[in-house]
């Protein structure tokens, strides 16, 4: 069965249009960090503003500065320990670095299933709860923690960025399937992630109809805000 399950690794964009994408969002936020700086120095001489302005404008200033600054570091600190490609196989998901060196994987015989019988071995589950909590749904699975117990596990992807993002997570159900048939998946995981609940292959016809359902939604919410704000908010 092992010898049957061929690999799949990740599709990436180029490492100079990632590198430039990168260095430019770095001098995007060093840009904002001087703007905001300049801001909170005219601030400071105009005698006519209060302490909480310049307090905000000196609290921007450091966020963007800050960000800046990690995310040079990011770029500039030692390549071999940051992931730059990713294969599934039958053992099950490696993390890869630019010399093929596994830095980190989850591996399919280390998967548990759920303490929880109300939540599936397998499931997808939004990061960011609330109303728009649809919009973005991550893979989750279950290992042991140091204790032994069953603990939830977020298979991040996006450590990286792919092309193939939904093909990957196919492959990955598709080895679940294949080499832990006891773990049970929850068919939202299909929907949420556009993938063909038969052949697991990523459909691209799903995405774009749940698409046009998403930016329906949106338009339909700016619509409520702005007819609220005509009739409402005007009469007062």
């Amino acid at each position: 069965m092992r010898n049957s399950f061929s690999e799949m690794r990740s599709e990436t964009y180029s490492p100079e249009y990632i590198s430039r994408l990168r260095w430019s969002i770095v001098i995007l936020f060093a840009a904002i960090a001087i703007v905001l700086l300049g801001f909170f120095i005219d601030a400071l001489s105009d005698t006519s503003t209060d302490t909480a302005t310049d307090m905000i404008f000196f609290l921007l200033f450091l966020i963007s500065g800050s960000l800046a600054g990690w995310l040079a570091y990011e770029m500039m600190r030692n390549q071999d320990e940051k992931i730059s490609g990713l294969l599934i196989n039958h053992e099950g998901i490696l993390f890869l670095n630019r010399k093929e060196k596994i830095l980190s994987e989850i591996r399919y015989q280390d998967l548990v299933k759920s303490k929880d019988p109300y939540i599936k071995d397998i499931y997808s589950e939004s990061q960011n709860p609330g109303k728009y909590s649809n919009f973005r749904k991550k893979l989750y699975v279950h290992e042991k923690d140091e204790n032994g117990k069953s603990k939830k596990k977020l298979i991040n992807l996006d450590v990286i960025p792919l092309k193939n993002r939904y093909d990957l997570i196919g492959y990955f159900l598709k080895g679940i399937q294949t080499f832990r048939p006891d773990l049970k998946i929850d068919p939202e995981v299909y929907r949420d992630f556009y993938l063909d609940e038969k052949t697991l292959r990523y459909a691209p016809d799903n995405l774009k109809s749940d698409m046009k359902v998403k930016i329906i939604t949106i338009a339909v919410i700016i619509l409520v805000i702005l007819a609220f704000r005509y009739f409402f908010l005007d009469e007062v």
